[in-house]
C-alpha cells in the first residue's frame, strides 16, 4: 500500500521532528558527559539511531493502518485491524525497549527516549499552530472511526461494557 500525500506530509513532519529531537538528545548527553554525569559513546548514538527508526517506523505503520481502515467497509473488521495494529506496534516498541536494556551495544535511555519524540513533535506543531486538525465535514463513519483511533488508540477498542443505565443494578440497597 502506498502512502497518500497527506500521510506522507505528516510522516515527514514526524521524521524531521524525531530526528531533530534525537540530535538534541545527543547534545544533552554530550554536555552531561563533559561534567561526568552521563556517558557519551557509540552506544548512545546507536541507541538514538535505532530508537528513532523504530519511532518513525511505528508512525508509518499507523498511517498505513489508518489508510487501510478508511478503505474497509465492515466496522468489525476495521476495529479488529486497528486493534491488531495497535497491539503489534506496541509489541514492537516493547521488544525494542527490552533489546535496548539488555544488549550491551545500546545505551538504554538513549534508545528509549526517541519513542517519545513523535508525540513531542505533534505537541510542538499543535502549540505553534502549524498543525490544526481538519474540521469534520460530516464524512463517513470510516473517517470518523479512523480519526478517533489515530487520536486515542487505547480507548478506541474499549473491552469493558458500558455501565448499566439504571441505578438498581450492581449497587447496594
Amino acid at each position: 500500500m502506498k502512502l497518500q500525500p497527506a500521510s506522507r506530509k505528516e510522516l515527514t513532519h514526524i521524521a524531521c521532528g524525531t530526528t531533530l529531537c534525537t540530535v538534541a538528545m545527543w547534545v544533552v548527553f554530550a554536555a552531561l558527559h563533559l561534567v561526568g554525569a552521563a556517558p557519551f559513546d557509540y552506544r548512545v548514538v546507536l541507541g538514538g539511531v535505532v530508537g528513532a527508526a523504530i519511532a518513525i517506523g511505528n508512525f508509518a505503520l499507523l498511517c498505513l493502518t489508518v489508510q487501510q481502515g478508511i478503505e474497509t467497509e465492515d466496522e468489525k473488521k476495521r476495529k479488529t485491524l486497528f486493534q491488531l495494529s495497535y497491539n503489534g506496534r506496541t509489541l514492537l516498541q516493547a521488544v525494542w525497549l527490552l533489546v535496548a536494556w539488555r544488549a550491551p551495544c545500546f545505551q538504554t535511555v538513549a534508545g528509549a527516549l526517541p519513542l517519545l519524540f513523535p508525540r513531542v513533535t505533534i505537541y510542538y506543531l499543535q502549540i505553534t499552530g502549524r498543525y490544526k486538525p481538519e474540521p469534520k465535514k460530516g464524512g463517513g463513519q470510516a473517517e470518523e472511526d479512523a480519526d478517533a483511533t489515530a487520536d486515542a488508540e487505547p480507548e478506541a477498542a474499549d473491552p469493558l461494557p458500558a455501565a448499566p443505565a439504571s441505578g438498581d443494578e450492581g449497587g447496594e440497597k
